[in-house]
Formats: C-alpha cells, structure tokens, sequence
C-alpha cells in the first residue's frame, strides 16, 4: 500500500477538534505511530523510530501550525498561539516593486521612474537576514502599494498587471518559511514611483502631485470623501486581497503570515502632518479590510494618533513615525492609545544616532522594553526605516538608497557607529521576544544564485511503502 506522509500530517491535523494547539499535535502523534511502527523492521530499509525520532517529527509541525496561525489583538496586546507576541522588526519597502536597480537588459524596467522587480534572491536574503537580527515583522509599502506604472498591480484604472503579483508571491511566501509576519499600507500620501493617492485622483480628472511635506492643493481631500474615488480604492483593495498566492494557495485575505494592512502610509490632508483623515473613510476601509478578511488587523495609516479616530471599532493598531527620535512623542502616542486599550505601534524611525541632539537609540528602545513588562504593555513593536542587502545575485554589492536611512547589515564599509547601532537593534528585537543577546553581529549568507533553491510545496509530500 502507498500513502503519503503529507496526507497523513493533515489527516492527524484535520482529527484535532480545534485545529491549532495541543490536540493538533497529539493527533499528528498519534497519526504518526500508526505509520511509523512497521519502520525500522527486517522487511525494509527505513531504521527504528524512537521517542525521540518522533519528537523531531513533531516539532517542525508544532511551528509551522503556529506560522499559519492568526496574530490576533485581545486588548492592548498582541498574541500568537494564546500567549502575548511582539512585533519589531524593519521596514524594506521595495520588496514588491523597486527603484534602486537597473536590471539586466531584456528585465522588466521603467525609466521613469527607475522601477523594477526585485530579485527574488534579494528576498530571499532579508528574510535570512531579519531572523539573525531577531525580528519578528516587515512593513513593505510595496506589498500593498501599486498602482500608476506599467509595472504596477493596477497600472490604469480598472487595469491589472497580474505578473506584478510575483514579487508579492515570494515576499509572502519566504516570510512564512522563514517565520517572519507582514504588514503593508495600502495607499501613499506621496507620489511617488509605487503609486499613491494621487493615481486615483488623476484616474478621475483631478491632476494635482506631491512627492513633498509642502502643502497641497486642497482638492487632495476628494480621495477621502469623493464616492466614485472610494469605490475605486476598494476595488484595487478587493483585488489586492483577493489574489491567491500560488506558492500558498492561500488568499493574502487569508495568509496569517500577513498580520495586518495600514489604510495608508503616513496619510494626511492639504497640510503635513495635520492627520486631516476622515473618521468616516478610515472607518470604511478598515470595515472593509476586515470583510475580505475577517481576521486582519488594520491600522489606522494617519501620520500620528488622531484622537478622533480612537472610537473606530475595526481599528486594532495606531502607529507613528519618529524623525528624529522623540521620547516624549513616543510616551504620549502610547498613552493615548493606551486610553482605548489598543495597540501602538513606532512604525518608522531614524536608526542612525546621526543627531546627537536627539535622544540614543537605546534610550527608545528602554520605554518600549519596559512596556513589556506590564499587563497592558500598548507598544507591541518598532520597525526602523529601511533594510537593503545585496543586488543578489551579486553577492559582492550592497544596494544603496539615496535617503540617508539605508541599514546594510554586515556591510564592511559601514562605520564604528552603524555596527554600534545595528547591534543595539539586534539586541532589542531579540530582548522583545525574552532573549539576550551579545553585541556580536553573526555573518548572513548572501544566497546568490541559489535562492529559488528553497522549499517549493510537494518537495516533501513523498510515496513510502507502509
């Protein structure tokens, strides 16, 4: 007779009353035993299977049922598998779309704005590189912003580019191998090369841009409250969610692996940072997030707490940005949100200690660390701006980006103070899971051309003689 181990995995799973915890694990065992007595005996070539054998069956299945398990909210926490979860990490917004390489000739490419499709070894290599350092989470604008370019995911109204999903495919896929959860906005307040806001308002005959904090044309508010433009950014939503990664054969409404979508980043009115964003619109997309897929969070994409959005219902997180570092903004942001008991998260911020007049790193970090320790902790993570790593398959060149912010882990040009700075992060992004860690910055292995060369499904599904 023929079976098949993976058939008989999901049959121990499918048994469980409750499909996650404890009695998956017990039916995985006990379906295992059934298979595995008649290994190990003189009428075939397998070897004696042990207790312990057993355990490193059920260990790998113990993980991966809790990486498709659901990061939920209770309160002003998050948790994973009923116990509390933390959230920090980096933001890599290119992951989907970039604007920082020039491809081989012949590779997808729009001069106009320099944007291309990220290699998937370049993926590949931020995963490794984010479980060395210990986090937990990635921001990507581009996994949820991408419209206005031929490259986009929308390229012109009611126009799809599917073959822009593949990058998203393999981000979304290679976090969940690698155990890391995602979160993308799903608009830009700014014009830039992704798209944003601004598509959808050219898409219905209002042309106004901008890619700075200068303030805008006040006609930028019919994004928000204009009907026709709502619906358009809903169907962008519904079909951003509705696609079905092949790597998963899950929808990304219904992949754990991504905790979260933001409604947008750092979203305001005509003037910068006057979180002009109505209650109405955050609350409607939020609704709608959560319709598509009922068990996503949203976060509320105002740049910083707008106190008249703390009621919304179907708003888990409030997040802000911190350039520079700014303590006191932090504590009131967390006090605010506490208020309501949701969670806050420090979405983006300045790693570099570059201004010595703001406040260390370290000094950040021992508010949130110290959060941890409550029975309300609020502050479930911080996600610094921005990670790069190699131009793999080049594994000799860094990718660099022109804002200042780039963090290139392992780098030998960086400087004394980069490396004093990325090992402080290291360590807090380890500290938030309970860990310590040394200063030591352990090498990451540049994949190279071998990238693809991970786990594809049905590699292990696998005929053996029972």
């Amino acid at each position: 007779m023929k079976i098949t181990l993976l058939t008989v995995l999901l049959t121990g799973v499918a048994a469980s009353p409750s499909g996650h915890g404890g009695d998956t694990f017990s039916s995985v065992v006990n379906a295992l035993r059934k298979l595995l007595p008649n290994w190990g005996g003189s009428s075939n070539n397998y070897g004696p299977i042990t207790e312990q054998i057993l355990q490193s069956y059920v260990e790998p299945i113990n993980e991966q049922v809790l990486r498709n398990s659901y990061v939920l909210r209770k309160g002003s926490e998050l948790q994973l598998g009923g116990k509390r979860w933390t959230s920090s990490g980096a933001n890599v917004y290119w992951l989907g779309l970039d604007e920082n390489v020039i491809p081989p000739a012949g590779q997808p490419f729009y001069a106009p704005t320099n944007a291309s499709y990220p290699t998937h070894g370049r993926i590949t290599e931020i995963m490794n590189t984010l479980v060395t350092m210990g986090a937990h989470t990635i921001r990507s604008q581009t996994l949820g912003v991408s419209t206005g370019n031929p490259l986009s995911l929308e390229p012109d109204l009611n126009v799809f580019n599917e073959a822009a999903f593949d990058t998203i495919d393999w981000t979304v896929f290679q976090a969940r191998q690698h155990g890391i959860r995602i979160f993308a906005p799903l608009v830009d307040n700014y014009d830039y090369y992704h798209g944003g806001k601004f598509n959808f308002l050219r898409w219905r005959g209002i042309n106004i841009s901008s890619t700075t904090s200068a303030p805008q044309d006040p006609l930028v508010q019919q994004f928000y409250t204009n009907r026709t433009i709502v619906n358009d950014f809903k169907s962008y939503i519904h079909h951003l969610l509705t696609h079905v990664n092949p790597y998963t054969g899950l929808s990304y409404a219904e992949d754990p692996t991504i905790i979260a979508y933001e409604t947008g980043n750092e979203l305001g009115g005509p003037i910068f940072g006057d979180k002009d964003v109505p209650v109405a619109w955050t609350q409607e997309i939020c609704d709608y997030v959560k319709k598509l897929g009922p068990k996503k969070l949203c976060i509320d994409g105002t740049y910083g707490v707008n106190a008249t959005h703390l009621s919304i219902p179907s708003v888990d997180i409030y997040d802000d940005h911190f350039y520079p570092l700014n303590i006191t903004k932090l504590q009131e942001g967390i006090d605010l949100v506490g208020s309501v008991d949701k969670v806050y998260f420090a979405g983006e911020y300045d790693w570099t200690g570059r201004i010595t007049s703001a406040p260390t790193l370290q000094a950040f970090y021992d508010v949130i660390e110290a959060r941890q320790a409550l029975a309300k902790p609020v502050v479930a993570g911080d996600l610094f701006w921005s990670l790069f790593m190699h131009n793999v398959p080049d594994c000799q060149h860094f990718v660099n980006h022109t804002d200042t912010f780039t963090l290139q882990y392992g780098n030998p040009l960086n400087t004394a103070l980069n490396n004093t700075q990325i090992s402080t992060i290291r360590q807090h992004f380890f500290k938030m899971q309970g860990l310590n860690v040394s200063s030591y910055l352990p090498a990451v292995a540049c994949p190279g051309k071998l990238a693809d060369l991970t786990y594809s499904p049905g590699v292990l599904d696998f005929d053996v003689d029972a």
